[in-house]
Protein backbone atom coordinates (compact mmCIF):
# COMPACT_ATOMS: atom_id res chain seq x y z
CA UNK A 1 0.00 0.00 0.00
CA UNK A 2 1.68 3.53 -1.03
CA UNK A 3 0.68 6.92 0.08
CA UNK A 4 -1.16 8.96 -1.50
CA UNK A 5 -1.08 6.72 -5.13
CA UNK A 6 -3.03 8.33 -7.55
CA UNK A 7 -3.13 4.96 -10.09
CA UNK A 8 -5.96 3.14 -10.63
CA UNK A 9 -6.88 0.60 -7.76
CA UNK A 10 -8.25 -2.04 -7.94
CA UNK A 11 -11.27 -2.26 -5.10
CA UNK A 12 -13.37 -4.39 -3.51
CA UNK A 13 -16.06 -2.82 -1.34
CA UNK A 14 -18.57 -4.70 1.15
CA UNK A 15 -21.28 -3.52 -0.71
CA UNK A 16 -20.77 -6.12 -3.53
CA UNK A 17 -23.31 -8.82 -4.18
CA UNK A 18 -21.91 -12.66 -3.27
CA UNK A 19 -20.94 -15.07 -5.42
CA UNK A 20 -18.19 -12.79 -7.14
CA UNK A 21 -18.22 -8.67 -8.13
CA UNK A 22 -22.20 -8.42 -8.81
CA UNK A 23 -24.58 -10.25 -10.53
CA UNK A 24 -23.44 -12.37 -13.81
CA UNK A 25 -24.21 -10.26 -17.34
CA UNK A 26 -27.39 -13.21 -17.79
CA UNK A 27 -28.77 -11.87 -14.93
CA UNK A 28 -28.58 -8.43 -15.47
CA UNK A 29 -30.33 -9.13 -18.53
CA UNK A 30 -27.59 -9.63 -21.03
CA UNK A 31 -26.20 -13.34 -22.42
CA UNK A 32 -23.12 -13.07 -22.37
CA UNK A 33 -22.11 -14.31 -25.68
CA UNK A 34 -19.82 -18.33 -25.63
CA UNK A 35 -16.35 -18.33 -26.47
CA UNK A 36 -14.70 -19.71 -29.01
CA UNK A 37 -15.35 -23.33 -29.92
CA UNK A 38 -12.20 -23.99 -31.58
CA UNK A 39 -9.90 -22.23 -29.26
CA UNK A 40 -10.86 -24.09 -26.69
CA UNK A 41 -11.21 -27.23 -28.54
CA UNK A 42 -7.37 -26.31 -29.35
CA UNK A 43 -6.54 -26.30 -25.66
CA UNK A 44 -7.78 -29.35 -24.74
CA UNK A 45 -5.85 -31.28 -27.75
CA UNK A 46 -2.88 -28.97 -26.34
CA UNK A 47 -3.24 -31.53 -23.44
CA UNK A 48 -3.86 -34.50 -24.89
CA UNK A 49 -0.75 -34.03 -27.31
CA UNK A 50 1.19 -35.66 -24.49
CA UNK A 51 -0.80 -39.02 -25.13
CA UNK A 52 -0.38 -38.70 -28.50
CA UNK A 53 0.94 -42.33 -29.11
CA UNK A 54 -1.38 -43.83 -26.83
CA UNK A 55 -4.30 -41.82 -28.76
CA UNK A 56 -2.31 -43.44 -32.16
CA UNK A 57 -2.95 -46.78 -31.24
CA UNK A 58 -6.46 -46.34 -29.60
CA UNK A 59 -6.97 -44.86 -33.67
CA UNK A 60 -5.69 -48.31 -34.90
CA UNK A 61 -7.44 -50.28 -32.93
CA UNK A 62 -10.29 -48.25 -33.87
CA UNK A 63 -10.31 -48.74 -37.27
CA UNK A 64 -9.30 -52.55 -36.75
CA UNK A 65 -12.32 -52.65 -35.06
CA UNK A 66 -14.63 -51.27 -37.71
CA UNK A 67 -12.68 -53.13 -40.47
CA UNK A 68 -13.76 -56.45 -38.84
CA UNK A 69 -17.45 -54.69 -38.34
CA UNK A 70 -17.88 -53.79 -41.74
CA UNK A 71 -17.27 -56.70 -43.09
CA UNK A 72 -20.40 -58.87 -41.49
CA UNK A 73 -22.96 -57.75 -43.51
CA UNK A 74 -21.58 -58.31 -46.71
CA UNK A 75 -20.80 -61.67 -45.81
CA UNK A 76 -24.27 -62.00 -44.17
CA UNK A 77 -25.38 -61.17 -47.92
CA UNK A 78 -23.92 -63.85 -49.22
CA UNK A 79 -25.65 -66.38 -46.91
CA UNK A 80 -29.12 -64.18 -47.43
CA UNK A 81 -28.21 -65.12 -51.49
CA UNK A 82 -27.67 -68.64 -51.04
CA UNK A 83 -30.67 -69.10 -49.38
CA UNK A 84 -32.79 -67.33 -51.68
CA UNK A 85 -31.14 -69.59 -54.14
CA UNK A 86 -31.86 -72.59 -51.95
CA UNK A 87 -35.69 -72.16 -51.84
CA UNK A 88 -35.43 -71.34 -55.63
CA UNK A 89 -34.14 -74.77 -56.13
CA UNK A 90 -36.17 -76.51 -54.07
CA UNK A 91 -39.17 -74.84 -55.48
CA UNK A 92 -37.83 -75.57 -59.19
CA UNK A 93 -37.17 -79.65 -58.01
CA UNK A 94 -33.93 -79.38 -59.83
CA UNK A 95 -32.11 -81.57 -57.45
CA UNK A 96 -30.26 -79.07 -56.46
CA UNK A 97 -31.54 -78.16 -52.79
CA UNK A 98 -29.97 -75.96 -49.67
CA UNK A 99 -26.07 -75.49 -49.54
CA UNK A 100 -26.04 -75.80 -45.72
CA UNK A 101 -22.69 -76.17 -45.84
CA UNK A 102 -22.12 -72.39 -47.13
CA UNK A 103 -24.54 -71.21 -44.91
CA UNK A 104 -22.75 -72.66 -42.17
CA UNK A 105 -19.29 -71.41 -43.04
CA UNK A 106 -20.32 -68.38 -43.85
CA UNK A 107 -22.02 -68.08 -39.89
CA UNK A 108 -18.96 -68.87 -38.53
CA UNK A 109 -17.04 -66.43 -40.67
CA UNK A 110 -19.74 -63.76 -39.39
CA UNK A 111 -19.46 -64.86 -35.66
CA UNK A 112 -14.90 -64.61 -35.56
CA UNK A 113 -15.32 -60.73 -36.94
CA UNK A 114 -17.50 -59.76 -34.95
CA UNK A 115 -15.50 -61.58 -31.78
CA UNK A 116 -12.83 -59.39 -33.36
CA UNK A 117 -14.28 -57.09 -33.56
CA UNK A 118 -15.28 -56.31 -30.29
CA UNK A 119 -11.90 -57.18 -28.89
CA UNK A 120 -10.71 -54.48 -30.43
CA UNK A 121 -13.52 -52.07 -29.79
CA UNK A 122 -12.64 -53.15 -25.60
CA UNK A 123 -8.94 -52.65 -26.03
CA UNK A 124 -9.51 -48.90 -27.44
CA UNK A 125 -12.05 -48.18 -24.92
CA UNK A 126 -9.57 -49.24 -21.91
CA UNK A 127 -6.98 -47.54 -23.55
CA UNK A 128 -9.32 -44.26 -23.85
CA UNK A 129 -10.38 -43.77 -20.78
CA UNK A 130 -6.40 -44.26 -19.15
CA UNK A 131 -5.94 -41.10 -21.34
CA UNK A 132 -8.73 -39.60 -20.04
CA UNK A 133 -7.69 -40.35 -16.36
CA UNK A 134 -4.38 -38.54 -16.86
CA UNK A 135 -5.59 -35.94 -18.80
CA UNK A 136 -7.99 -34.82 -15.83
CA UNK A 137 -4.87 -35.48 -13.48
CA UNK A 138 -3.27 -32.37 -15.57
CA UNK A 139 -5.72 -30.10 -15.13
CA UNK A 140 -6.48 -30.82 -11.41
CA UNK A 141 -2.82 -30.12 -10.57
CA UNK A 142 -2.80 -27.19 -12.69
CA UNK A 143 -5.95 -25.75 -11.27
CA UNK A 144 -4.45 -26.48 -7.60
CA UNK A 145 -0.48 -24.63 -8.53
CA UNK A 146 -2.66 -21.56 -10.07
CA UNK A 147 -4.91 -21.08 -6.88
CA UNK A 148 -1.35 -20.70 -5.29
CA UNK A 149 -0.07 -18.25 -7.76
CA UNK A 150 -3.71 -15.82 -7.75
CA UNK A 151 -3.68 -12.44 -6.43
CA UNK A 152 -6.20 -12.10 -2.89
CA UNK A 153 -8.03 -9.40 -5.11
CA UNK A 154 -9.45 -12.75 -7.09
CA UNK A 155 -10.68 -14.50 -4.41
CA UNK A 156 -12.32 -11.50 -3.21
CA UNK A 157 -14.33 -11.56 -6.37
CA UNK A 158 -14.73 -14.97 -6.74
CA UNK A 159 -16.35 -17.49 -3.63
CA UNK A 160 -14.97 -20.47 -2.57
CA UNK A 161 -17.87 -22.13 -3.64
CA UNK A 162 -17.72 -20.64 -7.67
CA UNK A 163 -14.01 -21.65 -7.59
CA UNK A 164 -14.27 -25.23 -6.33
CA UNK A 165 -16.59 -25.74 -8.53
CA UNK A 166 -13.84 -25.57 -10.98
CA UNK A 167 -11.86 -28.64 -9.60
CA UNK A 168 -15.04 -30.42 -8.81
CA UNK A 169 -18.07 -29.66 -11.24
CA UNK A 170 -16.72 -28.56 -14.61
CA UNK A 171 -13.72 -31.30 -13.78
CA UNK A 172 -15.88 -34.25 -13.48
CA UNK A 173 -17.85 -32.91 -16.65
CA UNK A 174 -14.27 -33.22 -18.76
CA UNK A 175 -13.68 -36.60 -17.10
CA UNK A 176 -16.84 -38.06 -17.94
CA UNK A 177 -17.62 -36.92 -21.34
CA UNK A 178 -13.73 -36.85 -22.70
CA UNK A 179 -13.29 -40.30 -23.06
CA UNK A 180 -16.98 -41.07 -24.74
CA UNK A 181 -16.20 -38.16 -27.30
CA UNK A 182 -13.34 -38.96 -28.24
CA UNK A 183 -13.75 -42.87 -29.08
CA UNK A 184 -17.33 -42.49 -30.56
CA UNK A 185 -16.17 -39.49 -32.70
CA UNK A 186 -12.68 -41.94 -33.81
CA UNK A 187 -15.18 -44.73 -34.09
CA UNK A 188 -17.42 -42.64 -36.55
CA UNK A 189 -15.20 -41.61 -38.97
CA UNK A 190 -13.71 -44.89 -39.56
CA UNK A 191 -16.77 -46.53 -39.72
CA UNK A 192 -18.26 -44.03 -42.20
CA UNK A 193 -15.66 -44.61 -43.93
CA UNK A 194 -15.17 -48.26 -44.26
CA UNK A 195 -19.13 -47.99 -44.97
CA UNK A 196 -18.55 -45.80 -47.75
CA UNK A 197 -16.10 -48.39 -49.17
CA UNK A 198 -18.61 -51.31 -49.25
CA UNK A 199 -21.50 -49.43 -50.41
CA UNK A 200 -19.40 -48.60 -53.30
CA UNK A 201 -18.38 -51.79 -53.94
CA UNK A 202 -22.18 -53.31 -54.01
CA UNK A 203 -23.83 -50.65 -56.21
CA UNK A 204 -22.60 -46.89 -57.09
CA UNK A 205 -25.91 -45.81 -57.91
CA UNK A 206 -27.63 -46.66 -54.37
CA UNK A 207 -24.65 -45.54 -52.83
CA UNK A 208 -24.96 -41.93 -54.55
CA UNK A 209 -28.75 -42.14 -53.57
CA UNK A 210 -27.66 -42.64 -49.69
CA UNK A 211 -25.56 -39.57 -49.67
CA UNK A 212 -27.73 -37.46 -50.53
CA UNK A 213 -29.26 -37.74 -46.81
CA UNK A 214 -25.34 -36.15 -45.60
CA UNK A 215 -25.73 -32.64 -46.74
CA UNK A 216 -29.34 -32.49 -44.92
CA UNK A 217 -27.95 -34.47 -41.28
CA UNK A 218 -24.86 -32.51 -41.32
CA UNK A 219 -26.63 -28.77 -41.62
CA UNK A 220 -28.97 -30.25 -38.81
CA UNK A 221 -26.36 -31.16 -36.48
CA UNK A 222 -24.39 -27.52 -37.39
CA UNK A 223 -28.08 -25.65 -36.51
CA UNK A 224 -28.62 -27.25 -33.14
CA UNK A 225 -24.72 -26.78 -32.31
CA UNK A 226 -24.83 -23.15 -32.77
CA UNK A 227 -28.43 -22.90 -30.74
CA UNK A 228 -26.90 -24.79 -28.21
CA UNK A 229 -23.48 -23.78 -27.45
CA UNK A 230 -24.28 -20.63 -25.44
CA UNK A 231 -26.74 -22.34 -23.09
CA UNK A 232 -24.47 -24.72 -22.15
CA UNK A 233 -22.00 -22.12 -21.38
CA UNK A 234 -24.80 -20.51 -19.23
CA UNK A 235 -25.44 -23.79 -17.45
CA UNK A 236 -21.80 -24.73 -16.50
CA UNK A 237 -21.28 -21.02 -15.46
CA UNK A 238 -24.60 -21.01 -12.54
CA UNK A 239 -23.94 -24.60 -11.69
CA UNK A 240 -20.20 -22.89 -10.41
CA UNK A 241 -22.80 -19.44 -8.52
CA UNK A 242 -25.49 -22.19 -7.32
CA UNK A 243 -22.39 -23.93 -5.13
CA UNK A 244 -20.72 -20.98 -4.66
CA UNK A 245 -23.77 -19.18 -2.75
CA UNK A 246 -24.65 -22.84 -1.03
CA UNK A 247 -21.14 -22.90 0.36
CA UNK A 248 -21.30 -19.32 1.77
CA UNK A 249 -24.63 -19.54 3.21
CA UNK A 250 -23.76 -23.15 4.82
CA UNK A 251 -20.52 -22.51 6.11
CA UNK A 252 -21.72 -19.42 7.57
CA UNK A 253 -24.98 -20.74 8.73
CA UNK A 254 -24.89 -19.12 12.21
CA UNK A 255 -24.21 -15.47 11.27
CA UNK A 256 -27.44 -15.47 8.69
CA UNK A 257 -29.49 -16.90 11.44
CA UNK A 258 -28.18 -14.22 13.61
CA UNK A 259 -28.89 -11.22 11.44
CA UNK A 260 -32.24 -12.93 9.82
CA UNK A 261 -30.09 -13.60 6.07
CA UNK A 262 -32.61 -16.43 5.83
CA UNK A 263 -35.10 -14.36 3.53
CA UNK A 264 -32.41 -12.94 1.46
CA UNK A 265 -30.20 -15.76 1.08
CA UNK A 266 -33.34 -18.17 -0.07
CA UNK A 267 -33.89 -15.00 -2.61
CA UNK A 268 -30.86 -15.09 -4.22
CA UNK A 269 -30.86 -18.96 -4.18
CA UNK A 270 -33.90 -19.18 -5.86
CA UNK A 271 -32.84 -16.38 -8.72
CA UNK A 272 -29.53 -18.49 -8.89
CA UNK A 273 -31.21 -21.74 -9.35
CA UNK A 274 -33.58 -20.43 -11.94
CA UNK A 275 -31.80 -19.41 -14.16
CA UNK A 276 -29.68 -22.53 -13.91
CA UNK A 277 -32.80 -24.44 -14.67
CA UNK A 278 -34.14 -22.07 -17.85
CA UNK A 279 -30.36 -22.73 -19.01
CA UNK A 280 -30.47 -26.76 -18.42
CA UNK A 281 -33.40 -26.72 -20.42
CA UNK A 282 -33.45 -24.92 -23.10
CA UNK A 283 -29.83 -26.73 -23.92
CA UNK A 284 -30.76 -30.21 -23.40
CA UNK A 285 -34.26 -28.94 -25.23
CA UNK A 286 -32.62 -28.12 -28.70
CA UNK A 287 -30.13 -30.89 -28.72
CA UNK A 288 -32.66 -33.69 -27.67
CA UNK A 289 -34.60 -32.14 -31.00
CA UNK A 290 -31.62 -33.65 -32.86
CA UNK A 291 -32.08 -37.14 -32.71
CA UNK A 292 -35.95 -37.46 -33.69
CA UNK A 293 -34.89 -34.91 -36.70
CA UNK A 294 -32.32 -37.63 -37.91
CA UNK A 295 -34.63 -40.50 -37.43
CA UNK A 296 -36.87 -38.62 -39.68
CA UNK A 297 -34.10 -38.11 -42.59
CA UNK A 298 -32.51 -41.79 -42.02
CA UNK A 299 -36.38 -43.49 -42.54
CA UNK A 300 -36.59 -41.25 -46.19
CA UNK A 301 -33.32 -42.61 -47.00
CA UNK A 302 -34.36 -46.10 -46.40
CA UNK A 303 -37.60 -45.57 -48.93
CA UNK A 304 -36.07 -44.60 -51.57
CA UNK A 305 -33.26 -47.24 -50.97
CA UNK A 306 -35.93 -50.05 -51.00
CA UNK A 307 -36.98 -48.42 -54.43
CA UNK A 308 -33.95 -48.26 -56.36
CA UNK A 309 -32.42 -51.52 -55.06
CA UNK A 310 -35.40 -53.40 -56.23
CA UNK A 311 -35.23 -52.21 -59.89
CA UNK A 312 -31.68 -53.01 -59.85
CA UNK A 313 -32.82 -56.49 -58.84
CA UNK A 314 -35.06 -56.54 -61.49
CA UNK A 315 -32.92 -55.53 -63.98
CA UNK A 316 -30.58 -58.11 -62.42
CA UNK A 317 -27.50 -55.49 -61.95
CA UNK A 318 -27.12 -57.14 -57.80
CA UNK A 319 -28.26 -59.82 -55.96
CA UNK A 320 -30.76 -60.20 -53.16
CA UNK A 321 -28.59 -60.58 -50.83
CA UNK A 322 -27.20 -56.94 -52.12
CA UNK A 323 -29.85 -55.50 -51.06
CA UNK A 324 -29.84 -57.22 -47.81
CA UNK A 325 -26.51 -55.87 -47.40
CA UNK A 326 -26.76 -52.32 -48.60
CA UNK A 327 -29.77 -51.37 -46.18
CA UNK A 328 -27.43 -53.15 -43.21
CA UNK A 329 -24.51 -50.49 -44.50
CA UNK A 330 -26.97 -48.04 -44.77
CA UNK A 331 -29.03 -48.30 -41.07
CA UNK A 332 -25.09 -48.94 -40.04
CA UNK A 333 -23.82 -45.59 -42.38
CA UNK A 334 -26.39 -43.69 -40.83
CA UNK A 335 -25.99 -44.31 -36.96
CA UNK A 336 -21.80 -43.16 -36.80
CA UNK A 337 -23.91 -39.77 -38.08
CA UNK A 338 -26.70 -40.49 -35.57
CA UNK A 339 -23.67 -41.15 -32.86
CA UNK A 340 -22.33 -37.50 -33.86
CA UNK A 341 -25.34 -36.08 -33.29
CA UNK A 342 -26.03 -37.12 -30.06
CA UNK A 343 -22.27 -36.54 -29.03
CA UNK A 344 -22.74 -33.00 -30.02
CA UNK A 345 -24.40 -32.45 -26.35
CA UNK A 346 -21.84 -34.34 -24.56
CA UNK A 347 -19.39 -32.58 -26.54
CA UNK A 348 -20.57 -29.12 -26.04
CA UNK A 349 -21.05 -29.68 -22.23
CA UNK A 350 -17.07 -30.63 -22.02
CA UNK A 351 -16.19 -27.90 -24.20
CA UNK A 352 -18.12 -25.41 -22.24
CA UNK A 353 -16.44 -27.00 -18.63
CA UNK A 354 -13.01 -26.91 -20.53
CA UNK A 355 -13.35 -23.30 -21.40
CA UNK A 356 -14.50 -22.25 -17.51
CA UNK A 357 -11.15 -24.24 -16.27
CA UNK A 358 -8.86 -22.54 -19.30
CA UNK A 359 -10.45 -19.49 -18.48
CA UNK A 360 -8.95 -20.19 -14.64
CA UNK A 361 -5.97 -21.21 -15.44
CA UNK A 362 -5.11 -18.18 -17.75
CA UNK A 363 -6.14 -15.33 -14.81
CA UNK A 364 -3.43 -13.12 -14.22
CA UNK A 365 -1.06 -14.26 -11.76
CA UNK A 366 0.37 -11.74 -8.66
CA UNK A 367 3.51 -10.93 -9.60
CA UNK A 368 6.39 -11.00 -7.46
CA UNK A 369 9.12 -8.11 -6.43
CA UNK A 370 12.34 -10.16 -6.76
CA UNK A 371 14.08 -7.08 -7.81
CA UNK A 372 13.73 -4.68 -4.92
CA UNK A 373 12.86 -6.85 -2.10
CA UNK A 374 12.16 -5.36 1.24
CA UNK A 375 15.15 -4.63 4.00
CA UNK A 376 14.33 -5.79 6.97
CA UNK A 377 17.73 -5.74 8.76
CA UNK A 378 17.01 -2.49 11.03
CA UNK A 379 13.03 -2.65 11.34
CA UNK A 380 11.81 -0.98 14.65
CA UNK A 381 8.79 -1.03 14.59
CA UNK A 382 7.12 1.96 13.99
CA UNK A 383 4.28 1.69 10.98
CA UNK A 384 2.62 5.17 10.36
CA UNK A 385 0.08 5.18 7.30
CA UNK A 386 -0.84 8.73 5.62
CA UNK A 387 -3.80 9.45 3.54
CA UNK A 388 -4.06 5.67 2.32
CA UNK A 389 -6.79 4.32 0.20
CA UNK A 390 -7.13 0.71 -0.89
CA UNK A 391 -9.66 -1.72 -2.64
CA UNK A 392 -9.44 -4.24 -5.73
CA UNK A 393 -12.43 -3.01 -7.36
CA UNK A 394 -12.02 0.63 -9.68
CA UNK A 395 -15.27 1.70 -8.37
CA UNK A 396 -15.47 -0.16 -4.50
CA UNK A 397 -12.79 1.92 -2.32
CA UNK A 398 -12.99 0.15 0.37
CA UNK A 399 -10.56 2.12 2.36
CA UNK A 400 -10.36 6.29 2.05
CA UNK A 401 -8.15 8.52 3.25
CA UNK A 402 -6.93 6.58 6.37
CA UNK A 403 -4.26 7.20 8.42
CA UNK A 404 -2.70 5.85 11.47
CA UNK A 405 0.36 5.64 13.85
CA UNK A 406 1.51 2.60 15.41
CA UNK A 407 3.88 2.38 18.17
CA UNK A 408 6.48 -0.62 18.36
CA UNK A 409 4.65 -3.49 20.22
CA UNK A 410 1.26 -2.02 19.51
CA UNK A 411 -1.55 -4.07 18.18
CA UNK A 412 -4.17 -2.81 15.76
CA UNK A 413 -6.89 -4.30 13.59
CA UNK A 414 -9.21 -3.31 10.64
CA UNK A 415 -12.39 -4.04 11.19
CA UNK A 416 -15.62 -4.73 9.21
CA UNK A 417 -18.87 -2.65 9.69
CA UNK A 418 -19.81 -5.62 11.94
CA UNK A 419 -17.01 -5.19 14.37
CA UNK A 420 -15.92 -8.65 13.07
CA UNK A 421 -12.26 -8.95 11.08
CA UNK A 422 -12.71 -8.39 7.64
CA UNK A 423 -13.50 -12.02 6.28
CA UNK A 424 -15.76 -13.60 4.91
CA UNK A 425 -18.15 -13.37 7.82
CA UNK A 426 -18.11 -9.70 7.81
CA UNK A 427 -18.78 -9.53 4.22
CA UNK A 428 -21.75 -11.84 4.22
CA UNK A 429 -23.43 -10.19 7.58
CA UNK A 430 -22.98 -6.35 5.55
CA UNK A 431 -25.10 -7.76 2.84
CA UNK A 432 -27.29 -9.17 4.93
CA UNK A 433 -27.76 -5.64 6.37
Amino acid sequence: MEENDKRPSKPIGPGRRMMGGGPPAAMRGVIEKPKNFKDTLKKLIKYLSKYKLIIIIVMIFAIASTIFHIFGPKVLGDATTLVYEGVINMLSDNGLGMDFDGILKIVTTVAVLYVLSAIFSYLQTHLMVGVTSKVVYDLRKNIHSKIDKLPLSYFDKKSHGEVLSYITNDIDTIAGNLSQGLTTVITAVATIIGMLVMMFSISWQMTIAALMVLPISFGVISFMIRKSQKYFKEQQEYIGHVNGHVEEMYSNHILVKAFNGEKKSIEDFNEYNDTLYKTAWKSQFITGLTMPIMHVIGNLGYVVICVLGGTLVTLGKITVGNIQSFIQYMRQFTQPINQVAQITSVLQSTTAAAERVFEFLEEEEEVKDTENPADIENIIGNVEFKNLRFGYIEDKIVIKDFSAKVEPGHKIAIVGPTGARKNNNSKIAYEIL
